[in-house]
């Protein structure tokens, strides 16, 4: 049988509140929680991961919400990706006390989950091949196109405003386009991930492509080129529609 989650949890957003970062875009949400409003908390603490799956104090705030509304199983999903992603000291601590109080085990920590090998479902718009699902930072998920030519992964200048990238003072290097030498800043991403493969501090440029200034990107960050690729062995099967990454 579970423990008394209920007491703890609100204990918990109580402390979460006192911490005005936290608040921020979550306030809505926050008060239909604390009025007892969870179906409502959590359509909207849901509408948030949507579309921020990098914020995880939304996730841990559904996860509260949905433990509320009795949907344990996916309350658990949720605290454990809160616990393996976030850089939130209090927002793992919290969520691993969701997990005990939930009857799970928490003997885990994000240094066992580790990958040697990822097998990565693309899609293909026209003769470029776009990679989901790439984990900056912990913090943003999006989407890439895979270019084994570019010396340097690319992110747009959206992107880098998303992670909280500074470019100015940063290296300023030539690269070649389509259109001749540009300048453009050179930065480091301290974390890449996909499907549990990391890359760490890989160099990134940071320039709009050109379906960035059209505005038909449709999500897809940059180039996934090979200060990225170049940590693993690529292999590319058009005709599965799959890239296998593995460590080198």
């Amino acid at each position: 049988m579970f423990k008394n989650p209920i007491a703890v949890l609100i204990i918990a957003v109580l402390l979460l509140l006192s911490t005005a970062s936290f608040a921020g875009g979550l306030a809505q949400g926050l008060d239909y929680y604390n009025a007892g409003e969870y179906q409502k908390a959590e359509v909207y603490f849901r509408s948030m991961v949507i579309k921020e799956p990098w914020n995880y104090s939304a996730k841990y705030m559904l996860a509260v919400s949905l433990v509320n509304r009795q949907k344990y199983n996916e309350a658990k999903d949720l605290y454990k990706e809160v616990i393996l992603n976030s850089n939130n000291d209090r927002l793992t601590s919290l969520s691993r006390t969701g997990l005990t109080n939930l009857d799970e085990p928490v003997n885990f920590t994000r240094q066992t989950i580790s990958a040697d090998k990822a097998v990565i479902n693309i899609n293909t718009a026209g003769n470029s091949i776009i990679v989901n699902n790439v984990r900056l930072n912990d913090r943003l998920k999006t989407s890439f196109i895979l270019d084994t030519g570019a010396t340097f992964t690319s992110i747009s200048r959206e992107t880098a405003q998303k992670l909280g990238i500074r470019t100015k003072g940063a290296k300023q290097i030539k690269v070649m386009t389509g259109s001749g030498f540009i300048t453009v800043p050179l930065v480091k991403v301290p974390k890449m991930e996909v499907k549990g493969l990391v890359a760490r501090n890989v160099k990134v440029i940071v320039t709009d492509l050109p379906a960035h200034s059209a505005g038909t990107s449709k999500g897809v960050a940059g180039l996934l080129g090979l200060s990225f690729l170049e940590n693993f062995r690529v292999t590319v099967d058009r005709k599965a529609g799959q890239v296998t990454l593995e460590k080198i």
